[in-house]
């Protein structure tokens, strides 16, 4: 029973582990506490390096500042305006003065801002941390918290959900423009897939579509996480995902689609990744859409999504079991990491090892064979 018990106020039941010191906890509040300050101060400003750390492509750098800017703006912004409202004792008639003053304040409030950051690379995460005030801190870990940091980032090139349309009828053999465009768009389909029959004897589960509905909503989310740069990464990106995937992570069976997409949303709180209430719809939707495939095209084309993002998985598996092939070598030659943690760019790196990425790449075949079999 004691197991049960937060650890922190040591009277409420506990109902969250933390993912640094297992810790066990029943809120916020116990989490942020005093005698768990150091492991949720490391939580926020490791969220606050990462979501930083994805602007930091060069042909972006420009955007990226301008970004980084606005968000941090707003941040103040908002910051003013709940100070406003909680403190607010004026007279409905002197509303539009408050107003008035709000907005001059917003704009000393952006000038000083711009001065603290100027002359600092805004790409530079510990530097940007560094010039905030606690106000802006504590705000921007807020954010953090309750997932709108995610409403303030750029949308993501999401391929799936783009509108293709062609032709049924086509009198060419070659591909159309709008074929070649569609192509483009979508992850390259890996060309050595098995037949099922070479690998399976009997009929496949019908768990099997369950599970890959799993997988699929994981993909969505990492790919939505990291605004589509899932390659940037290979292993932070595979180590996010397998966080998330019981069916890759642990070999979780599902009875339903449902409870595949359910279960990601559930595994990204357990791993304090942002989410709201239209996080579950959000990848209902685009798992029903990946096993759809694009409107407009015809039964060609059924399958064409399906087999894209799971040979994008397979992609991003293999890249990161050669990735960490090489980590571990030059942790071999620095001797500086312990050999069941490897880091990369100072990110710490949780479920990714070996075996486990030899047989998700293992799985993904299985998978993707069955997405072109007759079960399908």
């Amino acid at each position: 029973m004691n197991e049960q018990v937060c650890k922190i106020c040591g009277t409420k039941e506990a109902k969250y582990n933390c993912p640094r010191c297992n810790m066990m906890y029943c809120s916020v509040q116990c989490y942020k506490a005093q005698q768990h300050v150091e492991c949720s101060e490391g939580f926020y400003r490791e969220n606050v390096v990462q979501e930083l750390a994805l602007r930091k492509a060069d042909a972006k750098a420009a955007q990226s500042s301008k970004t980084m800017l606005e968000i941090l703006q707003r941040v103040e912004q908002m910051d003013s305006m709940q100070d406003e409202e909680s403190s607010s004792t004026e007279a409905a008639s002197d509303v539009e003065d408050a107003d008035q003053q709000l907005d001059s304040d917003d704009e000393a409030q952006e000038v000083e801002l711009a001065n603290r950051l100027k002359g600092i690379n805004l790409d530079n995460a510990a530097e940007v941390w560094d010039r905030l005030t606690d106000g802006e801190k504590e705000e921007f870990q807020r954010f953090l918290e309750n997932g709108d940091i995610a409403k303030m980032l750029p949308d993501p090139n999401i391929w799936w959900a783009k509108e293709y349309r062609v032709d049924l009828v086509q009198a060419a053999e070659e591909p159309s423009e709008q074929e070649q465009k569609m192509f483009e768009d979508c992850p390259k389909i890996s060309t050595n897939i098995a037949k099922l029959s070479d690998i399976l004897q009997d009929a496949p589960s019908p768990t099997v579509r369950h599970n890959i509905a799993n997988v699929l909503a994981a993909y969505s989310f990492v790919y939505r996480y990291f605004l589509g740069d899932i390659h940037e990464d290979a292993l932070e990106t595979v180590d996010c995902m397998l966080g998330i995937c019981v069916n890759l992570k642990k070999s979780g069976i599902f009875d339903s689609e449902l409870m595949a997409v359910t279960s990601v949303v559930s595994e990204c709180c357990n791993e304090q990744l942002p989410t709201d209430n239209e996080t579950l719809g959000v990848l209902k939707t685009d798992v029903q859409t990946l096993f759809m495939g694009p409107k407009g095209c015809g039964e060609k084309y059924r399958r064409l999504f399906l087999l894209s993002a799971l040979s994008d998985i397979r992609t991003l598996l293999s890249n990161a079991k050669r990735a960490l092939k090489n980590a571990d070598k030059k942790v071999e030659e620095s001797h500086k990491l312990k050999t069941n943690q490897i880091k990369t760019d100072g990110t710490d790196l949780k479920h990714v090892n070996a075996p486990l990425l030899r047989s998700c790449v293992k799985k993904m075949e299985f998978y993707l064979a069955y997405a072109r079999s007759s079960y399908f």
